[in-house]
């Protein structure tokens, strides 16, 4: 199963972000980071491959194209996860969860229901908030319910916008290795929207770095992150290092003059 991105158009009111957008074919078990400065279309290009906006070309999965499927079937086939966080609403999260899931797998007994579920819990560290309502808890924990919400689907392509933004450095850590190991066991496809380099250095399989005038270039994070690429898209002097682990680090010395 394969994720393939063709001659993808997508925007707002006649004012497409991206024309033409072709990308190489994104293989089964991979995790990728879509980064880029503000306002460049990390969430239109998501929106896009959700079918939430408006796009002309081809999206497949598995030689699928998505925007051919139902409603019904779509959400058995891809996750999203919107930037803006889950409302405080006054139900559980258990609640929420389990309807997520039995949206996508109807099909499913109850006690396999609950079984998907608490593993999921458990995994990204919230068993806890299970029975608390969500109008009660925090923006960050209200953000990792939202993600259970898209795990416990087990979809085979994964998009999630700013998945960390309000989360701290523990969180952080937890919410990334919770989504490569799913991506990994279940051979899915997972593109995660970031401005975090370093985050996306230390987890992700490829960077997908989208600049300004729509373009794009996707690829291993070390061989597209270079100094030249990180000066002519964000405007900055920068170099890639590695820390203590091995893991490569990007230290950003300077803004560059525009």
């Amino acid at each position: 199963m394969s994720l393939e991105l063709q001659r993808l158009t997508v925007g707002y009111r006649r004012q497409p972000v991206f024309r033409a957008l072709t990308l190489p074919a994104i293989e089964p078990g991979s995790l990728v980071a879509v980064v880029g400065p503000n306002a460049v279309g990390k969430s239109t290009l998501l929106k896009g491959i959700a079918g939430l906006l408006h796009a002309s070309g081809q999206v497949r999965l598995n030689g699928q194209a998505l925007h051919e499927l139902a409603p019904a079937q779509r959400v058995t086939q891809l996750g999203y996860l919107p930037q803006p966080l889950p409302q405080a609403v006054p139900l559980v999260a258990y609640e929420t969860v389990f309807s997520a899931c039995r949206a996508a797998r109807n099909g499913e007994s109850r006690a396999a229901t609950e079984r998907a579920i608490e593993a999921v819990f458990d995994t990204l560290g919230i068993r806890q908030l299970a029975l608390r309502q969500l109008a009660e808890m925090s923006g960050g924990q209200r953000q990792m319910v939202g993600l259970a919400q898209v795990l416990v689907r087990r979809p085979p392509l994964m998009l999630l916008d700013e998945p960390t933004s309000a989360l701290d450095l523990h969180w952080q850590l937890n919410v990334l290795e919770a989504v490569r190991t799913a991506t990994r066991e279940r051979a899915a496809i997972a593109l995660v929207a970031s401005h975090d380099l370093n985050l996306a250095l230390r987890f992700c399989d490829r960077v997908l770095v989208l600049s300004p005038g729509g373009r794009a270039e996707m690829g291993a994070p070390e061989a597209v992150l270079t100094p030249a690429l990180l000066a002519r898209t964000y405007g900055i002097e920068a170099r890639i290092e590695r820390c203590s682990r091995g893991h490569p680090i990007v230290l950003a010395d300077r803004p560059l003059a525009r």
